[in-house]
C-alpha cells in the first residue's frame, strides 16, 4: 500500500519533472541522465550488472510515451521496503517501482515574470550530488507558509552568508555588465536541465556565464534577473521581496534572443 511506502512516507524516491510537447518529452536523453545519476547514487549498486541502465531506461520509456498532446510529467522512482527497515541487500533495478503523473501544461503561464520573496535555506550535507532531485517538499511547504505573501509567487533560498542559492522550483541567473552569474551547482544548488542549456549557449547573446556567489547587494544593482526549470523554460523576475526590478533595455533584448535560441 502506497500509505505505508517509505517514499511516500518519508520522501524517499528520485525525480525529474519534464515537459511533454505533442507527445515529445523535452530533453529526454538528458533527463534519463541525470535521473539514472540519481537512481544509482540513492539505490545501487545493482544485481544487473551494466545491463541495469537500459532496463531501467526501457521500463521509463515504456510508462512515459503512452499519451500525447501538451503534458507536465512527473516520473518518480523508488524501492518498496518493509515498514522500518532502511538498509537491505543488493537488488536488481527491476524491483524499483515507478510512478508517473501527468497534468495538463498550462501555456499562459511561461511567459509571466515571477515575483520572489527571499528566505533563508537549510543547507545540505557536503556530499549531497549536486544531480541528485530527491526527498520530500515538506521543507518548503512549511518555508512558504512562514515566508511568502500572497502577491508572492516563489522562495528565494540564501546561504547563510545571504548569498543567493536557488528558488524552491527554479535556477536564478544574475546578468551585470552583460554577464549571467549563477550559483554554483552544489549540495544547495541543483544541476537543473535548463541550467546546463543556458550555460551551454549564453554566447552570442551575453558576454560571460560564471557560476559564481551573488550578493543580496549585487542582485538589487543587477541589470536584470531570470530564473529557469525544465517545465516553463526561462522567466523574468520582477520583484525581489517587495522590492520592484526595472530591467535594463539591453538585458531585455539578450534575454529575449536567448530565450528564442533555447526554444528553436
Amino acid at each position: 500500500m502506497e500509505s505505508i511506502n517509505r517514499a511516500f512516507m518519508y520522501g524517499e524516491s528520485v525525480f525529474t519533472t519534464m515537459l511533454m510537447k505533442d507527445g515529445r518529452i523535452d530533453d529526454w536523453e538528458v533527463h534519463f541522465e541525470r535521473l539514472k545519476k540519481g537512481v544509482e547514487f540513492v539505490y545501487g549498486p545493482f544485481t544487473d550488472g551494466e545491463e541495469w541502465s537500459r532496463l531501467l531506461k526501457n521500463r521509463l520509456e515504456t510508462r512515459c510515451f503512452t499519451t500525447n498532446g501538451n503534458k507536465v510529467v512527473r516520473l518518480t522512482v523508488y524501492r518498496e521496503r518493509a515498514r522500518g527497515l532502511i538498509k537491505e541487500g543488493l537488488i536488481s533495478v527491476m524491483d524499483l517501482k515507478i510512478n508517473v503523473s501527468m497534468t495538463d501544461f498550462e501555456s499562459s503561464r511561461v511567459d509571466r515574470s515571477v515575483k520572489l520573496r527571499t528566505c533563508p535555506g537549510r543547507p545540505r550535507p557536503h556530499w549531497w550530488p549536486s544531480y541528485l532531485k530527491a526527498g520530500s517538499y515538506l521543507e518548503t511547504i512549511l518555508a512558504q507558509k512562514m515566508y511568502l505573501k500572497e502577491t508572492d509567487d516563489d522562495l528565494l533560498f540564501l546561504s547563510p552568508q545571504d548569498t543567493v542559492w536557488e528558488s524552491s522550483v527554479a535556477n536564478i541567473f544574475v546578468v551585470r555588465h552583460n554577464k549571467i552569474y549563477t550559483a554554483p551547482a552544489g549540495p544547495n544548488v541543483l544541476e537543473g536541465i535548463m541550467r546546463k542549456k543556458v550555460m551551454e549557449n549564453f554566447h552570442p547573446f551575453f558576454s560571460d556565464c560564471i557560476e559564481a556567489e551573488t550578493t543580496i547587494d549585487q542582485l538589487y544593482r543587477a541589470d536584470g534577473i531570470f530564473g529557469s526549470n525544465s517545465v516553463r523554460g526561462l522567466f523574468l523576475v520582477d520583484r525581489i521581496d517587495d522590492r520592484d526590478l526595472t530591467p535594463s533595455k539591453e538585458f531585455l533584448q539578450s534575454f529575449a534572443a536567448l530565450k528564442a535560441a533555447l526554444y528553436e
